[in-house]
């Protein structure tokens, strides 16, 4: 008897998880949710041919350009145009994306004239190596790069020129201590995946907008009143050789000073494998002042043997001396910075 009951409840539970599987199981094989054109099934069996693909990106927004992190958050527009193919519905990824900040606040495809038409907004947090050695007269390249990991170079091409590539005007002047060109640059290339041996080759897309940093804050808030450090540091060369006591207490204060404005002006930057030009020169400001304070204990051991003409003498060729290995070496410091 309970046997026959067992089996008698087999059949409509056989009959409820069909109901719920198939829903599940076709909307797994959807690519996307638009016309069947555009979304059908792919099929594994047999790839499409090469398809070409048209991207384009209109930037709305730039912020938080973080060069301690390697981090910059993009608000854009994404377009991609691809012609209706069966079986390929091309699934474009952000290769250089760590978050996205939120679900695309609307996501649109239609059918037009035998073509697929996919419009997204999105707002994502994207990785960028920062080049910092002429800090803080650099620029930076901001990159989006976009691929498609479910086809290779043999099925999927992108298209020599994109739909759009455009920034918002309001962008060139929103973003906080940079000024952001108008233009953004668009190219692509195939690469292969180094993930795997033997892989094949995939079509990788590069859009990118150049932002110059606006170096008047460095020059004002930590380059100013460096170089007014030194200058204090030179103010030893007047002071009498025999007061030993307040010429090494000025040499150690202009020192002391110099490393707490790098320290405040490093602070929010990376810990890099090269010298940026900011480096360069407070290198160059130490060196100074502490061949000040040599200068000094020099001089004033000469007087207390008695050669108080040569002592003097190397003071007075100090004043001019010292001044022009700074003026020098800052020189030196930023051709050797844009070279690199």
């Amino acid at each position: 008897m309970i046997h026959g009951l067992l089996l008698r409840l087999r059949v409509p539970a056989l009959l409820v998880l069909a109901i719920v599987a198939a829903p599940a199981s076709s909307r797994a094989a959807t690519p996307c949710d638009g016309p069947a054109a555009c979304c059908s099934a792919p099929s594994h069996s047999e790839r499409p041919g090469s398809v070409s693909v048209s991207l384009g990106l209109a930037i709305e927004g730039i912020h938080n350009l973080d060069e301690r992190n390697g981090t910059w958050d993009l608000d854009f527009y994404l377009y991609e145009k691809w012609p209706a193919t069966f079986g390929f519905t091309p699934q474009t990824e952000i290769v250089n994306e760590l978050i996205r900040q939120d679900a695309p606040t609307f996501d649109l495809i239609e059918f037009r004239d035998g073509y697929c038409e996919r419009s997204r907004r999105l707002h994502s947090t994207l990785r960028v190596d920062y080049d910092l050695r002429r800090f803080p007269f650099d620029h930076q390249d901001l990159v989006i790069l976009l691929s498609d990991a479910d086809y290779d170079g043999n099925h999927l091409r992108y298209a020599d020129r994109p739909l759009v590539a455009d920034a918002d005007g309001r962008v060139l002047s929103q973003v906080s201590g940079w000024h952001v060109s108008a233009a953004v640059a668009y190219r692509h290339g195939l690469r292969k995946f180094t993930g795997e041996e033997g892989s094949p080759q995939y079509d990788y897309t590069r859009f990118s907008v150049t932002v110059d940093r606006r170096a008047i804050f460095h020059m004002t808030r930590y380059f100013i009143p460096l170089f007014l450090i030194v200058v204090v540091g030179f103010c030893i060369f007047w002071i009498e050789p025999e007061d030993l006591n307040t010429q090494v207490s000025i040499g150690v204060t202009c020192l002391l000073a110099m490393i707490a404005l790098q320290y405040a002006e490093s602070s929010n930057l990376p810990a890099v494998a090269y010298l940026t030009l900011a480096d360069r020169i407070y290198a160059t400001c130490y060196f100074v002042i502490v061949t000040i304070l040599i200068e000094t204990v020099y001089v004033h051991s000469a007087i207390r043997r008695g050669n108080s003409s040569g002592a003097r003498r190397v003071r007075r060729r100090s004043r001019v001396l010292f001044p022009s290995i700074l003026i020098l070496a800052v020189a030196i410091s930023v051709m050797l910075s844009f070279r690199t």
